[in-house]
């Protein structure tokens, strides 16, 4: 089975298959979707994170049309800027366009409703559950019995443990082993270090970011 890309797998992972609505807040999926382009773009060689500044290593375009979009506008940027601040830009819209193309290849279905009969509801179960539960097979394997089988799912790893993901999907361990886990793969030596450094800052940014999102969204409710 072709991986998909990694917004793509976290956003599967992130949503619950049967309620078709996402574990974790959608401001956090949002900006950890937005990670995830940037760590995309990072493991394909267009960008590093030099000086705390994202910059670009290859304007070459990239195949995915998602992490493509992105891409224009980092290469569009007049100067470079750091992760954080690229997060909320890229979020915008973001989760949308990955669930139209999951819609449009079958792995999700769009369903709406009314609720009440005036608001207007949407939910996006699975339809076919494969690739999820291929990502989480991986991300299994490597929580529960340290097999990593490459950086692709060590980054996926990092990006579950940035938007605290890790405790919904493994709910019969442990929340503290699960997030000492997700920490070591995201550490471990999987990747070359310019890599490994680029990702690592993604990570940082994507929980300042997120843990940002919440609290504004708790102190203005």
């Amino acid at each position: 089975m072709t991986v998909l890309p990694l917004p793509d797998e976290l956003l599967l992972l992130a949503y619950d298959d049967a309620a078709g609505k996402p574990l974790v807040s959608t401001t956090t999926l949002d900006l950890g979707l937005a990670g995830a382009v940037l760590v995309e773009l990072t493991l394909a060689g267009r960008i590093a994170v030099e000086d705390k500044k994202v910059r670009v290593l290859d304007p070459s375009p990239v195949d995915d049309p998602v992490a493509e979009a992105a891409f224009d506008r980092i290469r569009a940027a007049s100067k470079p800027r750091d992760p954080k601040s690229w997060l909320a830009p890229l979020a915008k819209g973001l989760r949308e366009r990955i669930l139209d193309r999951l819609v449009e290849t079958g792995v999700v279905e769009r369903e709406e409703s009314r609720v009440l009969g005036l608001f207007r509801a949407v939910r996006y179960p699975a339809l076919n559950p494969a690739p999820e539960t291929a990502a989480h097979g991986r991300l299994d394997a490597a929580v529960r019995h340290n097999d990593l089988s490459g950086r692709h799912t060590a980054a996926l790893a990092s990006l579950v443990h940035a938007v605290e993901l890790g405790p919904k999907l493994f709910p019969d361990l442990p929340a503290k082993e699960v997030k000492a886990r997700l920490t070591a793969i995201s550490e471990g030596d999987w990747a070359a270090k310019a890599v490994k450094d680029a990702i690592a800052a993604i990570q940082v940014a994507l929980m300042a970011a997120t843990t940002a999102a919440v609290t504004t969204t708790v102190i203005t409710n």
